[in-house]
């Protein structure tokens, strides 16, 4: 079976939280890949295909894919996609397979999932399939648009999210930047986030996070000493929040919770082991490592 293509908009285009400009094709392994297929395997590492820079910690369903297939052990290479609004439905990521083009993180899970005959959730009771999607629903159908204010909307986010923009033209940059930040208001106020005060929809970002935690369980993963697909959901989740330098109370309250920090770090670890470096000390460190992009070559 044919190795994963991820597709990724230049990161000069790419905004750096929920609207992800990354995409996935499916095609047929070349012969010299196929070593690298079997590395894959046993040590969860990216296959080195030739990428622009990514920022897995800043593109939420960019980063949750991304994860999936580490865990799944399904080999991918990653691309770049110059205009990604050529996407079905308009939006990303999307994958490519024989010629049929599928859209929508959860469609493309569960996709790959049946043609790669892999099911990270065999070992899960009905009870757990249960709570693991509703833990997705909050993270993926709320969550994901606070953390989309808080990027894009905030002061404190937008002043780091605007550096994104740095590779466009110096003629334009400022005109792009602020074409793409409002359109990003228009989704959050038609969405209804933003009809609310600052305090309301940080206090609702936090609610979020106080009804997904009490059900995280004790052991390395979220379900405890197996992966399954709500790890990379919450992950990716996670990653925008506490693995940036973007300051908010969301993300303080997070990286004040010893178990969701050590399970952020620990997934980071694992399935990106190229973020996973020493970090110096001070809040310089966690800006580093929060801006941090991956980067695969051949």
């Amino acid at each position: 079976m044919g190795h994963v293509v991820m597709k990724c908009a230049p990161s000069s285009t790419r905004p750096a939280t929920g609207v992800v400009s990354c995409r996935l094709s499916l095609k047929p392994p070349r012969q010299k890949d196929r070593a690298h297929d079997k590395q894959l395997a046993s040590t969860h590492k990216a296959i080195p295909v030739s990428a622009h820079v990514r920022d897995p910690e800043l593109s939420p369903f960019c980063c949750k894919l991304e994860t999936w297939l580490r865990i799944a052990q399904i080999p991918y290479e990653v691309v770049d996609t110059p205009d990604p609004r050529k996407g079905p439905k308009g939006k990303l990521p999307f994958i490519e397979d024989a010629g049929v083009r599928i859209a929508d993180t959860s469609l493309i899970v569960d996709y790959l999932a049946k043609t790669r005959g892999v099911d990270l959730e065999a070992h899960l009771d009905a009870s757990q399939r249960a709570i693991g999607l509703l833990v997705q629903r909050t993270l993926e159908e709320h969550y994901a648009f606070v953390t989309l204010y808080t990027h894009f909307i905030r002061a404190d986010g937008w002043r780091h999210t605007r550096a994104s923009f740095d590779s466009v033209p110096p003629i334009v940059r400022a005109l792009v930047a602020n074409m793409v930040r409002g359109r990003m208001r228009k989704i959050l106020w038609m969405q209804g986030v933003l009809r609310n005060s600052d305090e309301d929809i940080i206090e609702a970002g936090l609610r979020d996070w106080r009804a997904v935690l009490p059900v995280m369980g004790e052991g390395p993963f979220f379900f405890g000493d197996e992966p399954s697909g709500i790890d990379a959901i919450v992950f990716a989740a996670l990653a925008t929040t506490v693995l940036t330098p973007i300051d908010s109370p969301i993300r303080n309250f997070l990286r004040s919770q010893p178990t969701c920090a050590a399970y952020a770090e620990r997934m980071r670890t694992r399935y990106f082991p190229e973020l996973a470096v020493a970090p110096p000390s001070g809040e310089a460190a966690q800006s580093e490592l929060g801006s941090r992009a991956v980067r695969v070559k051949v």
